[in-house]
């Protein structure tokens, strides 16, 4: 007879061997990580990512005067690029041997039960890298308020409650873990309870939480010497023209054109989102001479509040067919350039994010989400107890070849 192990691995692999299947519990609820284009033929460290950002100047009033412009005059085109590395990102489910034995007569239910802690698995990573996707690389998911009193802590954004689950286990720091130069702290907090409505978390110690700490999955804070997952959106896109060195690329010569386009603060104060979106989408193809974005994402508050606006003009979502999961989009002229606006619950409010969708691309090695089993086993040994572990991975890295044709708005002064 067939071992219960061999039934249930068997089973496993023809489960989540159907891409489908596998995109609908990772991908379904996230635009931005839906419509991104994805390359899971990643080779590792050291691949470069090259970009131009300045034609050649070698142009005068007369031949004679244009030749004296050497190429370390500007008589070259001007490039850079981006030296990717693959970050890492991991979960697992334990399969105890004495409940799996004892299933064996039953191994329907087993596998239905199991099933749904490995769907929930796929979903948790796949939710977790689509918040990380709209981030730095520090892998904050919220920001404490003010000094608990006691064990409840107000999020400075309620939304972000979003990104906590009952059980998940927290570490805090005095900073978003984003310029790896911080060591993370030693406390572990237990979340006991969540209030989605009102922005708080319950959690069993309060010890060393004070106002404006960052909070982190725990093990997820990168820091200088934590774990990298890759670096996201407001990495790439920088909120000013001071922008940090990535992926070993410094970026101060035209932050603009290497950092994203941006809009001074003063120029947008006061202003509704929807003039928002049009003064960066005019700067955009105006005076950062780019082609305009494709795309604009937006938290779902912000986007019922731009569909609102839009609606007494006539404007009514519609159903975007490029993926087939059928996301709502508005459709607006933005910098001169037709536009999809999409709500991402995964994007902070707040915060809109203008891309222009072609010169993006999420790299991993091998699917951005996938199991564990180079050696041929799907399910694996536990080593320090009578269980097996499925064990999911992620190995990915996030790059654009033209920062400056994207960029991002504060929708609040």
């Amino acid at each position: 007879m067939t071992s219960s192990l061999t039934t249930f691995s068997f089973a496993m692999k023809d489960r989540y061997n159907k891409a489908s299947f596998v995109e609908n519990l990772t991908l379904s609820e996230s635009p931005l990580m839906a419509k991104i284009t994805k390359d899971t033929d990643f080779a590792g460290d050291g691949t470069h990512i090259p970009l131009i950002f300045g034609n050649p100047q070698g142009v005068s009033g007369g031949l004679s005067r244009a030749q004296t412009v050497s190429a370390t005059t500007g008589g070259n085109i001007r490039g850079a690029k981006f030296i990717l590395r693959a970050g890492d990102y991991d979960g697992s489910v334990s399969i105890d041997d004495k409940i799996l034995k004892e299933s064996r007569n039953n191994m329907g239910a087993f596998l239905d039960n199991k099933a749904a802690e490995i769907d929930g698995l796929y979903t948790q990573m796949a939710s977790d890298l689509a918040t990380y996707l709209y981030g730095n690389s520090g892998n904050s998911i919220g920001r404490v308020a003010a000094t608990p009193g006691g064990l409840v802590v107000t999020l400075t954004e309620p939304t972000q409650a979003m990104n906590f689950e009952v059980g998940m286990q927290l570490e805090r720091n005095t900073v978003d873990g984003s310029d790896g130069t911080t060591a993370a702290t030693a406390e572990t907090y237990t979340v006991t309870a969540v209030d989605r409505e009102n922005g708080t978390i319950t959690v069993d110690i309060n010890t060393n939480l004070v106002i404006n700490n960052y909070l982190f999955r725990k093990g997820a804070y990168r820091g200088n010497t934590g774990n990298f997952v890759f670096h996201g959106l407001q990495d790439f896109l920088w909120p000013d023209n001071a922008p940090a060195t990535i992926y070993s690329m410094v970026r101060t010569a035209d932050p603009q054109r290497l950092a994203g386009c941006r809009v001074p603060a003063a120029d947008i104060a006061g202003m509704s989102i929807e003039d928002r979106l049009q003064t960066l989408g005019t700067y955009m193809t105006g005076r950062y001479k780019g082609p305009g974005a494709s795309d604009i994402y937006m938290n779902p508050e912000d986007w019922t509040s731009l569909q609102i606006a839009l609606q007494a003009r006539g404007t009514r979502p519609l159903k975007d067919d490029s993926t087939r999961f059928g996301f709502q989009s508005l459709e607006a002229v933005i910098g001169g350039v037709m536009v999809k606006i999409y709500p991402d619950r995964y994007c902070p409010k707040g915060l809109a994010f203008a891309l222009r969708m072609k010169n993006w691309k999420l790299h991993s090695v091998k699917e951005l989400i996938h199991p564990i089993e180079e050696d041929g086993l799907t399910i694996l040994r536990g080593a320090t107890a009578n269980a097996y572990e499925y064990r999911l991975v992620s190995y990915p890295a996030l790059c654009t070849n033209a920062p400056g044709f994207s960029g991002r708005v504060a929708l609040a002064s």
